[in-house]
């Protein structure tokens, strides 16, 4: 027992967990029907098929479309890739054939199944598998099927080895020598005898809770309950069974092609391990997988992992954080050491070392740490590792520190050290205007540089002609010392494009006398004859660079927010690295980017230090892309061979090159002849213009993650002729040009009788109309002829009575007498007036425009009332206003103004003279939905009724004893009806009048 638990604790210690890794959850969210998973497998296209407890589920790496009846059962088991090609799956009541077409995708029933079993039918399989010879071999609760395409034949093992679980039962695997073998959940091994088609029972059992087995070179592997096992044969038996790994409810296997075992768990663990290396690891992938069921490899070498909360895309990163430590931290440079293979790093407090131990993590130690520093910059030589913090310069030869600098006095941080062919450390530093140099005897010399006013050196590089400065500034970005001279002279250049922000260089790298410059204005080429920004396409152009380090003579290394980016010089293509690469941030920092002596980039991120793990100057290609949908109109359409759209279609075509992750992926497409590269928005392309006739279209792929293009897809859209190149569009057209012709004829001449009769009423209607006017000009002339002869005696009976009293008046010497005279001029002479007054609101009412303004009725009537106090008999008369609009009124208060002076004026001439009841008149207003109601009622004399219908005529009047000259209620009428109203008038004899305005409710412009 203590042998046991220490053999266990020596092979758990060596558990190291994988950084190897990122991973992706798919789940009900995403599109899946279920997030159990029992499985997933590619068909011989590519294309991802997931058995789920709700459906199967095809993947096309844009949507998931679920054939919830392709099998009997939606409980789906696992999937089968046969020798020939072919994608078989088995759900708990059939075997089917999976052919995918892309377009379109067919099922066929290879074996069904049954609740019970029968002779013909399978029962609840729970696994499959294809021996060498192409025999197919279900796994069911207690039996196994043999199917050679055609029938089949079961082999039951009785109740003893009936699986207690949903998940697992029989499992198979073949030998070295082609036998094939099965075992029981419960541990029992059976070995086929081909020549007597039977089953025999080896000797040795398995441990019990058998999940799944893989026999490779000889060596069997058994994932169960109590852990990882390992088995050998010798001569058809079992010879040697021992637990490999205590990994507890081991659940399934793979052995992917780089001979590296994956073990997956019902727990939430999956491990990996290396059987052929010498110092065998367990190594846990750093996630919980909540119960895996089966994991699987892609052909690109991701792992799939079904579980039972979704399914699991594991990934391998390019690049991988070799310590730990540096998580959460800021990194701000990084050096190596070529002889003792070490790399260095630093943050803000902190240097440490790396070194590298084969088959386990890197090794790492703090050399220095200190809370106040600020370790910016790191360089190594022969002398040591020179580390530039906050004003200090420090060297450390063996790890420990050998001599210390300050620089406090003569500026601000050292930002940046650069250590130069001659062993000279160049320090640039902050608010100061010289270069101080450290030589290979520890002197400190200065450099004066022609710096621009507030400016100052950001960083120093060595090339070819000499030593390089970089500061900031459209005119005084760079400077030179020569190799002989002892000056620096400002050797930038004009800049030729528009500069958003003052140019800053950052960091600049040197390879065959060019100059590549990280700057905010983005990555430029600088060869001392120009300066030229580097063209990536769209935003990365313009993107501030951080970092930049030259590969070789092809490649070189610059980073931005996007990420570390890989440009080749020569062709112009780049290639895109950022956290989906294993990057822990896609910020680098300044001079965050190193290659070491091996040719191993590492990065120093805002996250922590990154390696690469393996060369990234591979140029594999994407996968090719697919369509994966098309529709015209709106409606899908097939379009393996072709897609066939009607001239003008709107066509839409999917594109997916089935690789992951899917937003990482560029594609781009060009139609015909077009040499130029489109990129697709969404994966999608939108069609609308294409011509009649036969196009080809292509599309290609590159996922950013360090691979290049793919090969370009063609696809064939066929556009049909537009309808008027047909034969029966061109017969149509002659037969509609004759119709059109007839038609044309036959309306004409429906349209000429048509005038003709329309010219005829035409000419009544003139011929009418011009009898009504000529009419209205009649009536309208007796009414002037009227007015004339009323006018002509209404103002010469004033003046003839004026002229008699004058004549009187001088006949008669007496005083008194001249007193009545004048009193009896001036009546006369008011007479005179009032009937001009008349005249000109007659006038004024049938010229002038109406005017509309706001006014409270109330106010506007006692106003009128004021300019009637003085009339006789005014005092003797009770006025009464109800005001009943809820706001302002809105009329013409001019035409409103001559309506009620008339009225109020008509009623105080004829008030009740009587004693037997107090005279009144009342003014009222009330207001529909759309009109106003005025009122005015008088208990006057009244008016009698045969000259109640006459009294809105000119110059009519019904009391030939009162004064006037019958013109104002005419004038009432007309203004009432310029206002688009009505008047309406009732009386008694004796008991008084009342007059009815309704005018309409009206707005103003403004509202």
């Amino acid at each position: 027992m203590r042998y046991s638990l220490l053999i266990i604790g020596c092979l758990l210690a060596g558990v190291i967990h994988g950084q190897e890794y990122r991973f992706h959850e798919y789940r009900v969210e995403d599109g899946l029907p279920s997030d159990v998973i029992k499985a997933v497998a590619q068909d011989s296209l590519g294309f991802f098929w997931i058995a789920t407890d709700d459906g199967l589920v095809k993947y096309d790496g844009i949507d998931f479309h679920t054939y919830k009846s392709a099998l009997q059962s939606q409980y789906t088991k696992g999937f089968l890739n046969t020798r020939d090609g072919r994608l078989l799956a088995i759900g708990d009541l059939d075997v089917i054939e999976i052919q995918n077409l892309i377009d379109t995708v067919f099922f066929k029933s290879l074996i069904r199944g049954s609740r019970t079993p029968t002779d013909s039918t399978i029962w609840y399989p729970k696994s499959i598998y294809e021996d060498k010879a192409g025999l197919i071999w279900i796994g069911e609760s207690q039996s196994v099927v043999a199917y050679n395409g055609k029938t089949f034949h079961r082999y039951d093992f009785g109740m003893a080895n009936h699986s207690p679980i949903f998940v697992r039962s029989f499992n198979f695997f073949e030998d070295d020598d082609g036998n094939l073998y099965t075992t029981s959940y419960q541990g029992k091994v059976y070995r086929y005898d081909r020549p007597t088609r039977s089953f025999l029972q080896l000797k040795t059992n398995l441990p019990y809770g058998v999940s799944h087995l893989l026999f490779e070179r000889g060596r069997l592997w058994i994932a169960s309950l109590e852990g990882l096992y390992k088995a050998t044969f010798q001569s058809g038996e079992l010879a040697e069974i021992k637990i490999a790994f205590p990994i507890a409810k081991a659940s399934h296997l793979i052995l992917t092609p780089d001979s590296s075992l994956w073990v997956s768990t019902f727990g939430p663990d999956m491990y990996h391990i290396r059987p052929d290396s010498l110092s065998t690891q367990l190594e846990a992938l750093l996630f919980n997988f909540n119960g895996i069921n089966t994991s699987y490899q892609s052909r690109e070498g991701d792992l799939w992992v079904s579980t039972d909360k979704g399914l699991v895309l594991a990934q391998k990163n390019l690049f991988i954080l070799p310590d730990r430590n540096s998580e959460a931290h800021f990194i701000e440079d990084i050096v190596h050491d070529p002889v003792n293979n070490l790399i260095y790093y630093c943050f803000k407090e902190t240097l440490v070392e790396l070194k590298e131990t084969p088959g386990a993590p890197w090794r790492r130690r703090e050399i220095y740490s200190n809370p106040s520093n600020y370790f910016q910059s790191l360089q190594f030589g022969k002398q040591g590792l020179w580390a530039s913090s906050a004003f200090d310069v420090f060297l450390f030869e063996n790890g420990k520190m050998k001599r210390q600098w300050n620089f406090s006095k003569e500026g601000n941080f050292v930002h940046d050290i650069f250590l130069d062919s001659h062993e000279n450390v160049w320090l640039s530093q902050a608010r100061s205007t010289t270069l101080k140099v450290i030589t290979g005897t520890f002197d400190i010399k200065h450099y004066e540089v022609p710096l621009a006013k507030r400016s100052e050196i950001n960083v120093v590089r060595e090339g070819p002609r000499g030593i390089y400065a970089a500061s900031s500034g459209v005119g005084n970005y760079l400077f030179l010392k020569a190799n002989e001279s002892d000056e620096f002279r400002n050797i930038s250049l004009p800049i030729d494009f528009k500069v958003v922000s003052d140019l800053s260089i950052r960091d600049f790298a040197v390879h065959n006398d060019v100059l590549w410059l990280a700057t905010t204005e983005g990555l430029l080429r600088y060869d001392h004859e120009s300066i030229k920004r580097v063209d990536l396409g769209g935003s990365l152009s313009y993107v501030s660079v951080s970092s930049v380090e030259v590969m070789d003579d092809q490649n070189i290394l610059f980073s931005n927010s996007f990420g570390l980016i890989r440009y080749n010089v020569v062709t112009g293509e780049y290639w895109l690295y950022d956290e989906n690469a294993g990057l822990p941030s896609n910020t680098i920092t300044v001079r965050g980017v190193h290659i070491d002596h091996l040719n191993r980039v590492w990065v120093g991120t805002s996250f922590g230090v990154a390696l690469s793990a393996g060369s990234i100057l591979g140029n594999k290609p994407t996968l090719k892309p697919y369509c994966v949908g098309a529709q015209v109109n709106g409606d899908r359409k097939q379009f393996v061979k072709e897609l066939a759209a009607p001239y003008g279609s709107y066509i839409n075509m999917q594109f997916s090159p089935i690789t992951f992750p899917e937003n990482k992926i560029t594609m781009q497409f060009r139609v015909d002849d077009d040499s130029n590269w489109h990129t697709l928005e969404s994966s999608e392309l939108s069609l609308s213009d294409l011509s009649f006739g036969k196009h080809t279209i292509y599309v290609r792929a590159r996922k950013n993650t360090g691979l290049g293009w793919s090969e370009p897809s063609e696809f064939i859209v066929s556009i049909g002729k537009p309808y008027w190149l047909g034969n029966n569009f061109i017969l149509g057209a002659l037969l509609a040009a004759l119709l059109i012709a007839w038609i044309t004829f036959s309306i004409s001449s429906h349209f000429m009788r048509k005038r003709r009769l329309h010219l005829q009423e035409l000419v009544t209607e003139r011929t009418h109309d011009l009898q009504k006017a000529n009419e209205e000009l009649t009536l309208r002339n007796s009414e002037l002829d009227r007015f004339v002869y009323s006018a002509s005696h209404d103002l010469s009976a004033p003046l003839k009575s004026i002229l008699g009293l004058i004549m009187v008046a001088r006949l008669d010497k007496s005083l008194e007498s001249h007193e009545t005279y004048l009193s009896m001029m001036e009546s006369s002479v008011r007479k005179l007036e009032e009937f001009i007054e008349e005249v000109v609101s007659y006038s004024r009412n049938s010229r002038m425009p109406i005017k509309l303004e706001r006014f409270h009725f109330k106010s506007f009537v006692q106003n009128i009332l004021y300019d009637h106090q003085y009339a006789p008999s005014y005092n003797k008369i009770l006025f009464m206003i109800d005001d009943g609009a809820a706001k302002e009124m809105i009329s013409d208060v001019t035409r409103l103004k001559i309506i009620l002076n008339n009225l109020i004026s008509n009623a105080i001439k004829f008030y009740w003279t009587n004693g037997d009841r107090k005279p009144f008149v009342h003014i009222s207003l009330a207001c529909s939905d759309t009109r106003y109601i005025i009122t005015i009622e008088d208990n006057g004399i009244g008016i009698e009724p045969q000259h109640l219908s006459r009294i809105f005529d000119m110059f009519y009047r019904a009391n030939e004893d009162a004064q006037g000259s019958g013109l104002g209620l005419y004038i009432l009428k007309e203004s009432v009806a310029k206002l688009k109203g009505t008047v309406e008038a009732t009386s008694v004899v004796g008991e008084g009048t009342t007059f009815v305005i309704s005018l309409p409710q009206e707005k103003l412009e403004e509202e």
